[in-house]
């Protein structure tokens, strides 16, 4: 019995919510036409669906594709139980939607957030997240069968549920969190033009890390997205066209681009392992200060105009 030894789970993580959805795409046909009617998909059949979809602009949790009316419809899904949003996160989803739409992979795409409905009662009224999907709905959907496994199931929602009411505690990755210290005192010792925020305890998805330099002006920062292989020098609620009429031509290696409502200039440098200790690394998080340095000869170029 389950107070034989406690709670059956001790935590339920958005990984895990992740899976038992991924599963419940690939296996049930009847769950995947009714997720799609949550999501005003009607008459939709599976079409592949992918966890953790990733390109230079961030991740997508899961992405469920379904066929409706001779139309591929991609449902892409953030998942949340209690973590706070990401800045621009809702933003992202549609750049993303819009580029794999734009290569063919689907016609049309529908941005979705899956959480407690406490945590969606929570978001911005201005979100960009077309359609909102609560775990209530879901563990409603498999209390209407009995056996076994949608019993378990149906647990394991109200879990995290559960979860969702008592709010975000964010498990600490010892790695991370030293690794990202390690790299403030580098810059500390090493390189003070550069600034960064003593860091805190980091959790496993704490992959960027914010730069700046004494003379930045206000709503420019170097960002450097350590997951993306890249650095960014980012113009806040800047439209990519006001920056190309400053300034047309840029060196091979810098690459303007637009994301969201914010315009950046990128360079792309090594990919650090944030598992491992940052004197193994040194060869290249000194090419990742160099694009930064680089980048902040252009953080007043606005200004400019």
């Amino acid at each position: 019995m389950e107070e034989d030894f406690g709670r059956y789970l001790l935590t339920v993580e958005e990984r895990d919510i992740d899976l038992l959805l991924m599963e419940e795409f690939h296996v049930s046909p009847a769950f995947v036409s009714w997720f799609a009617v949550q999501v005003r998909v009607g008459d939709a059949t599976f079409a592949g669906a992918w966890h953790s979809v990733s390109d230079t602009d961030g991740e997508t949790d899961l992405l469920l594709r379904v066929v409706s009316g001779g139309t591929r419809t991609a449902i892409l899904i953030e998942n949340k139980v209690a973590a706070p949003e990401q800045s621009r996160q809702d933003e992202r989803y549609h750049i993303r939607g819009a580029r794999s739409r734009d290569a063919g992979l689907f016609d049309v795409y529908i941005t979705c957030m899956c959480a407690p409905s406490a945590y969606l009662a929570g978001l911005r009224a201005n979100s960009l997240y077309e359609r909102r999907i609560s775990y209530e709905a879901i563990r409603d959907w498999y209390a209407q069968f009995d056996d076994p496994r949608s019993v378990w199931r149906r647990r394991i929602m109200s879990e995290a549920i559960e979860q969702g009411r008592r709010g975000y505690v964010m498990v600490v990755n010892t790695n991370k969190s030293a690794f990202h210290r390690n790299y403030w005192e580098y810059l500390q010792r090493k390189h003070p033009k550069l600034m960064m925020r003593e860091p805190k305890e980091k959790g496993s998805k704490s992959d960027w890390i914010i730069l700046k330099t004494h003379d930045m002006p206000k709503g420019v920062s170097i960002d450097h997205k350590n997951d993306q292989g890249c650095v960014d020098l980012t113009f806040n609620r800047t439209l990519l066209n006001n920056l190309l009429a400053v300034r047309a031509e840029w060196p091979e290696d810098i690459m303007p681009l637009q994301r969201g409502g914010s315009t950046v200039l990128r360079k792309i440098v090594p990919k650090l392992d944030m598992e491992r200790a940052i004197a193994e690394q040194i060869e290249d998080l000194e090419q990742v200060l160099a694009a930064a340095y680089s980048l902040s000869a252009f953080s007043r170029i606005m200004q400019s105009k």
